[in-house]
């Protein structure tokens, strides 16, 4: 209590008094007035990549761990926060990954503030969110896809959701997601929705002693909106961690890697059951009457991205790898976990 009324949070936090602060947000005793004020504040602000470790590390200490992971295992996610309702292309590029045998194991939530979130759209499809660790780790050896579902990992966390709800504002929490996967995969696909939140979470990755690569990107739609995932519309700036540092900014144009910009929208979804749809479509291949070419790009550069971390591989040579996850998704592929619902052709 103390710690809220004497601290400051629309300045930069020391690392300790960050992580603190953090503790006494999940307290029980804490006054949630008192936690959605201080939220509230932090919220007008750009969080410092040392806030961010710090915060998230304080609450990997209280999370549910999750058994050790494939040395290579990637989860791919983004911020969300930027209102563009598109088709779940994170989760959509995980499930292309795993079926191209990259163990993916992601961490992720229902829908917040989107139209569909990754556990909706999994959970339409018939995977079940509340599979046990010890069978996910088994999943992971057989199908190479594991979804850890956040509130069994963050049981904590449940008390801020009505004070999350009631500001009804982006919390630190949106940004905190990303980087609290209890796996600590040791690569990571990170999306930002906003532009200048590139380098504080990519600052926060570098500090993860878990991790050996990622790319943290930000891209832009045809009307200069910022998107927390590559883009097939607009330029995306691309930051590479690696080895605990954080390299120069990249930029990918569209039309450098063979895309031809879409039709205006055409990569939204209005409703869960369109979300479902677009999904099977993709599932099925391009003969399929709900399969969008728009969307098939834009997974298939998201799963380039990937495919080039596994790889070890930096980002000469995209374009290519695109187009081999795009040659996939023509041909459709099957969904990488146990007893999903059937896709219908």
């Amino acid at each position: 209590m103390t710690l809220l009324t004497t601290h400051n949070p629309i300045r930069p936090l020391p690392e300790a008094t960050a992580s603190e602060l953090m503790r006494t947000f999940i307290d029980q005793d804490t006054d949630a007035l008192l936690v959605g004020a201080c939220l509230a504040l932090l919220a007008q602000r750009v969080p410092e990549a040392h806030e961010l470790a710090a915060f998230a590390d304080a609450l990997a200490e209280v999370a549910v761990p999750f058994p050790a992971v494939p040395d290579l295992a990637l989860d791919t996610c983004g911020t969300g926060g930027d209102g563009s309702s598109t088709a779940n292309l994170s989760t959509l590029a995980a499930l292309l990954l795993a079926h191209l045998g990259v163990p993916i194991v992601k961490h992720g939530n229902r829908a917040a503030t989107g139209v569909c979130g990754s556990a909706d759209l999994l959970e339409a499809l018939g995977y079940d969110l509340a599979r046990a660790s010890a069978d996910l780790a088994e999943d992971l050896k057989a199908r190479h896809f594991a979804f850890l579902f956040a509130p069994a990992y963050h049981p904590l966390l449940g008390r801020l959701r009505e004070i999350r709800r009631r500001l009804g504002i982006p919390t630190i929490f949106n940004l905190l997601g990303p980087l609290l996967n209890p796996a600590q995969p040791p690569l990571q696909l990170l999306g930002v929705a906003r532009e200048e939140l590139l380098a504080p979470m990519a600052g926060a990755l570098a500090r993860r002693a878990s991790l050996r690569r990622a790319f943290v990107i930000h891209g832009k739609d045809a009307e200069g909106k910022g998107l927390d995932e590559a883009s097939i519309e607009g330029p995306t700036t691309v930051l590479a961690v690696a080895e605990g540092r954080v390299a120069a900014p990249q930029v990918l144009v569209p039309r450098e890697l063979g895309l031809t910009p879409p039709a205006r929208h055409a990569l939204r979804v209005a409703d869960r059951a369109e979300a479902l749809a677009v999904a099977r479509g993709l599932f099925a291949g391009s003969s399929h009457a709900d399969f969008r070419p728009a969307v098939a790009d834009a997974v298939a550069l998201q799963a380039a991205l990937g495919l080039h971390l596994h790889r070890g591989a930096g980002l000469d040579g995209l374009g290519d790898s695109m187009r081999e996850a795009r040659l996939r998704l023509d041909r459709g592929f099957p969904i990488p976990f146990a007893h999903p619902m059937e896709v219908r052709p």
